[in-house]
């Protein structure tokens, strides 16, 4: 059934996608019992890695029941199928670099081997650790009092086994630890293994001959003032394209930094004939030799820098 099928490549590799997306990609896959806070610490993982600027999803066991594997029931077989389609939607989202957090029981460990293998080393196994009677008591859905009463076949832990993990990346204990204390726990593994750590990496070359300049009120005259994150109004300072020409036929490797959507400068670059001058558009502050910026203030000390910004006020 397969022989005619070709597996297609993409024109960008996940290492570029890693480069512009400031991370490597990864798959944080917490497997526990149902009331363990497998949903509630994934979503807790993926706001502390969005709000440092990484690019993250969260897939959860319910709502992947409610579409895509709506057809299967809880079976042994249909419990494998569940996790064959998630391990391979998971890893089709990491190949884009993106920080996967799925949030399944996936209570077999032939089963989570079996997503080990589609999705490789950057398959990250996070045990979910809470006692049955912590689980139980919890039970925000009620389906344990459903499943001590015959209402639920097949339910983990009560009437179908839960095969703890034997050597899981990382173990988090919700019955002993806070959300926040277990989710940074998790960031801090990612850290230390080197996740975020080399993103940022410019060799001294690059470094040197990087510009980065501030948006708006540098590169867009921005004459109004703020009027939305989606809205660049304005025309281009005087005199920007012909410094952008000098600056290039320099050498300089020239980086637009701004708290705008990328897409909307790159948008207004095109629009204006300018894009051909930026080697990037970015959001985060990157390895540069000099930033430009209309509102910078040049630190020297600390003792003169209160006076200035004190002073300033007043004027």
């Amino acid at each position: 059934m397969t022989d005619n099928l070709h597996f297609h490549g993409t024109t960008v590799s996940t290492e570029e996608k890693t480069l512009k997306n400031k991370h490597k990609p990864a798959v944080l896959w917490f497997t526990g019992l149902s009331g363990s806070g497998k949903s509630t610490l994934a979503n807790a993982v993926e706001l502390l890695l969005f709000r440092k600027g990484y690019q993250t999803h969260t897939l959860d066991g319910d709502n992947v029941r409610m579409g895509l594997n709506s057809d299967l029931g809880f079976s042994p077989d249909d419990r494998a199928e569940n996790i064959r389609r998630i391990s391979e939607v998971a890893n089709l989202m990491r190949q884009s670099g993106t920080i996967v957090c799925t949030a399944f029981i996936s209570p077999y460990r032939k089963s989570r081997k079996f997503a080990r293998e589609i999705i490789g080393k950057d398959f990250i196994e996070v045990y979910v650790k809470a006692p049955l009677k912590t689980c139980e008591a919890r039970d925000p859905k009620g389906l344990y009092k459903k499943a001590r009463s015959g209402e639920i076949p097949n339910f983990t832990g009560i009437s179908a086994p839960y095969e703890k993990p034997r050597r899981p990346e990382i173990t988090v204990d919700t019955a002993e630890h806070s959300v926040e204390e277990c989710a940074n726990h998790i960031v801090e593994y990612l850290e230390v293994n080197g996740y975020f750590s080399t993103v940022n990496e410019v060799n001294v070359l690059d470094k040197k001959r990087t510009i980065a300049i501030d948006f708006d009120g540098v590169i867009h005259k921005y004459s109004e003032g703020f009027k939305g994150l989606m809205n660049a109004y304005d025309d281009p300072m005087d005199g920007a394209e012909a410094a952008f020409n000098v600056l290039k036929d320099a050498g300089k490797r020239l980086v637009i930094l701004s708290s705008r959507p990328s897409s909307v400068i790159e948008d207004w670059l095109e629009e204006r004939g300018l894009k051909k001058y930026f080697d990037e558009v970015s959001n985060f502050k990157i390895p540069a030799s000099i930033y430009v910026d209309d509102r910078a203030y040049k630190f020297k000390n600390w003792k003169d820098t209160v006076r200035d910004l004190l002073e300033g006020e007043d004027r």
